[in-house]
């Protein structure tokens, strides 16, 4: 099992009407995707799928430091809150697993209750 964690550095935003890749013989469609980059060169990519879209499993690869996280159609909304995270949260982790890729995920570091923006 692999497990790594990694405070993200970068990130850049990709949007369009319907973008598209393939993914293990199989098209996936989305609408946008986010990649985030890592201190240690580290990289999660996050998908937005499009509503008629396979949804692949996430996924995690040590060797060449990628990591996948797909988020179906009916989580869309869920892109505003990783674009606020990413602009407005100092610092930002990332976490990725080979072995249960389900739980990659994006995560701040502690902050004071009540500190505001």
């Amino acid at each position: 099992m692999v497990t790594h964690t990694f405070k993200a550095r970068s990130y850049e935003v990709f949007l369009g009407r319907k973008l598209s890749s393939t993914i293990d013989d199989k098209k996936l469609d989305f609408y946008a995707y986010i990649v985030i980059t890592g201190d240690d060169e580290h990289e999660l990519t996050i998908k937005f799928l499009h509503p008629d879209s396979v949804i692949p499993n996430n996924s995690y690869d040590p060797v060449i430091k990628k990591a996948m996280l797909y988020i179906p159609h009916e989580q869309a909304y869920q892109f505003s809150w990783y674009i606020d995270i990413l602009r407005n949260e100092k610092p930002v982790y990332i976490y990725v697993s080979s072995t249960h890729p389900s739980s990659n995920s994006v995560y701040t570091g502690k902050e004071p209750v009540g500190e505001g923006e």
